[in-house]
């Protein structure tokens, strides 16, 4: 994809309403000439966000933020500029013109209209029929729950086949290509026709973000394999990165913070007919990578929602060995909480919702646990945890789920609960995961997902004005959080003599502050060199370490390095205090992780003192932490 020209960005503001967007997500009370409601954007109570449709501008009293209509969408999509505007004008129904290579949005406009009329089509057949065909589809649905009403909500339809479709899009005006492309039709080798993709099914369509149909998925009726069959993946659909019902769920993932995910397209009906409009479904696959990033847009936590038969525990385990970053504290705002919850009785979700209603579904979902807890649990409950040799294979085992999010706080914490499940020590089960991969698998998915994205414009990544996420921000966008701090203390080391004080010098000391002997010896080399700076701070490193271990400082030194923006010594000194406290905070949860681990494998019974011995410098350090967390918020108020 090019560049969007400046004219088309004008066209797409223009054609955008900024109230009927926001309230799309955000329910909207008109006081005067303004609209008002609660801030999606931060937690409260009382609505302190304001939308002005005059200025078509909208502002938060309470967390500061603001902007317009694209400012809205990148905030609360997790969007880079260009595909926001992508995004809007497919919205508004604009065809924009992107320089060097915008030829292929033409024709995804031609895809998604036939994929439209396709929609309308099946609607028709299944809701005006009077063939044997549509009769069965709508006996199959009213035994299900679903009534007229329920089909035109959510658009269901019935593909008769024998090639009616494509005879019907060839009268729109549609092409043989245009209808193949699409994956509505395909051409008979034989006889050269089209025939039609689906036939004799109910039809479920498949949505963007805005609404606009891009796929189908279809239930046979009666005997038939296979029982569903869904669009393959054509320009304009991808199916490990949609989720059928995302358009009309959207809304209520963002109010209630969580999307609940399903394997059915009559579980996310039967949901959102029982008032639980928060719930999609994965199209045919297990949960992947980039559903989790879409339903990251919208959500702080998914709940994976299965029934608890082989098949379902098989796609949780898979879903689990997909774990990345963003399921770690050190995504921030970014993390997203996975969650399983096993349905009783080995219902599916529609049954169980039609017996137990909402709040008995609810109560489900709100019991679900982390899906790496079970993930690990399930892979341990293959080995016989018993013999030493059953524990070895079970740690190896276990390890490579983790191996995506090493270096984490979950990691770790991990770590321990594998430590205590095995009865060993914390350092050993730290020891295998240092040296574990991926399993080939997920790190395949991982690349695939990568190329994908890539490809579609999913994400900080795609291409367009600007150019995306630089690779060195990815790089440290998913750096463990310590690491990143370490990086950013070594940075202001090399670049304010002012900081190579007494303070530093005591952090350094302090067990467990760096990750590796060679950070700390770059630090201390650093602090070492006094006030000296640029050329002589490089030759000074040099001649203490070696030329190849100061390199880091050389890109910091020539300016290449800096990504932050310091504006300001005030804003320096704060990136400073803050660095600090954070290596204090990560040095003392390690330390609080050994000693537990420990704990867990002392006998408080046969070892009383040494158990109590323990457990009073647990708390020790708990103290200590609790103070240090309390000194930096007291900083943070005082700077605000």
């Amino acid at each position: 994809m090019g560049r969007i020209s400046d004219e088309d960005v004008t066209r797409v503001r223009d054609a955008t309403d900024l109230v009927q967007l926001v309230s799309e997500t955000v329910p909207l009370n008109q006081k005067g000439r303004l609209f008002w409601g609660r801030c999606p954007f931060h937690g409260e109570k009382t609505p302190s966000f304001k939308v002005d449709p005059g200025t078509q501008l909208w502002h938060c009293f309470g967390c500061g933020l603001g902007g317009d209509a694209f400012g809205f969408v990148m905030r609360s999509e997790n969007l880079d500029f260009p595909d926001t505007v992508r995004r809007l004008a497919e919205r508004a129904r604009i065809e924009i013109h992107e320089e060097s290579g915008g030829g292929p949005v033409g024709q995804k406009e031609r895809l998604m209209a036939a994929c439209e009329a396709t929609a309308e089509f099946y609607h028709k057949q299944l809701t005006s029929s009077r063939e044997a065909g549509p009769a069965k589809a709508r006996e199959y649905l009213a035994r299900r729950g679903f009534n007229t009403e329920v089909a035109k909500r959510f658009r269901l339809g019935f593909a008769p086949g024998r090639g009616a479709l494509a005879a019907h899009l060839g009268r729109l005006g549609f092409t043989s290509e245009e209808i193949v492309i699409a994956n509505l039709a395909m051409r008979d080798e034989r006889t050269n026709k089209l025939r039609d993709r689906f036939y004799e099914r109910v039809m479920f369509p498949i949505t963007d973000l805005s609404g606009r149909v891009i796929a189908f998925g279809g239930r046979v009726i009666g005997t038939g394999e296979p029982k569903y069959l869904n669009s393959s993946d054509t320009p304009v659909f991808h199916k490990s990165a949609n989720m059928y019902g995302i358009a009309m769920a959207k809304a209520d993932i963002v109010r209630t913070g969580v999307a609940v995910v399903v394997e059915g397209y009559t579980d996310v009906i039967a949901l959102h007919e029982a008032e639980m409009r928060n719930a999609v479904a994965t199209l045919g696959t297990a949960l992947t990578p980039q559903h989790v990033k879409l339903l990251g847009r919208f959500a702080k936590s998914v709940v994976y929602l299965f029934d608890g038969d082989e098949a379902g525990m098989r796609a949780a385990d898979r879903a689990g060995e997909f774990l990345d970053w963003q399921a770690t504290p050190e995504a921030g705002s970014a993390r997203i909480d996975l969650k399983v919850a096993l349905i009783p009785d080995g219902m599916d979700p529609a049954d169980y919702v039609g017996i137990k209603g909402a709040d008995g579904m609810q109560l489900v979902v709100d019991n679900a646990q982390p899906l790496l807890r079970f993930v690990l649990d399930r892979r341990l409950a293959k080995h016989d945890l018993t013999s030493p040799e059953g524990r070895s294979r079970a740690l190896a085992s276990a390890v490579r789920v983790l191996a995506g999010i090493k270096g984490s706080l979950l990691a770790q914490d991990y770590a321990n609960y594998l430590a205590g499940r095995l009865t060993t020590d914390y350092a050993t089960v730290l020891a295998v995961l240092k040296d574990a991969k991926p399993e080939p698998a997920a790190a395949a998915h991982r690349a695939d997902a990568e190329a994908g994205e890539a490809a579609a414009g999913f994400g900080s990544g795609a291409a367009g004005a600007g150019g995306g996420t630089p690779p060195a921000a990815r790089k440290a966008a998913r750096m463990p959080a310590q690491e990143r701090a370490e990086v950013e203390l070594l940075r202001l080391l090399t670049l304010y003599p002012a900081f190579r004080g007494q303070e530093v010098r005591e952090l350094l000391t302090v067990q467990d502050t760096m990750s590796s002997p060679e950070t700390l010896a770059l630090a201390s080399a650093v602090l070492d060199a006094g006030t000296l700076i640029e050329h002589d701070l490089y030759s000074a490193v040099s001649a203490s370490l070696g030329r190849d271990a100061a390199e880091p400082l050389s890109a910091w030194l020539t300016g290449a390095g800096d990504e932050v923006d310091d504006t300001g010594a005030g804003n320096v000194e704060s990136t400073f205090r803050e660095t600090v406290v954070r290596l204090k905070d990560f040095a003392l949860r390690r330390q609080i992780l050994t000693l537990q681990a420990r704990m867990g494998s002392t006998d408080g019974v046969k070892d009383p003192s040494g158990y109590d011995e323990l457990f009073r410098k647990i708390a020790m350090l708990r103290r200590s932490q609790e103070l240090l967390r309390a000194s930096d918020a007291m900083t943070d108020d005082t700077e605000a």
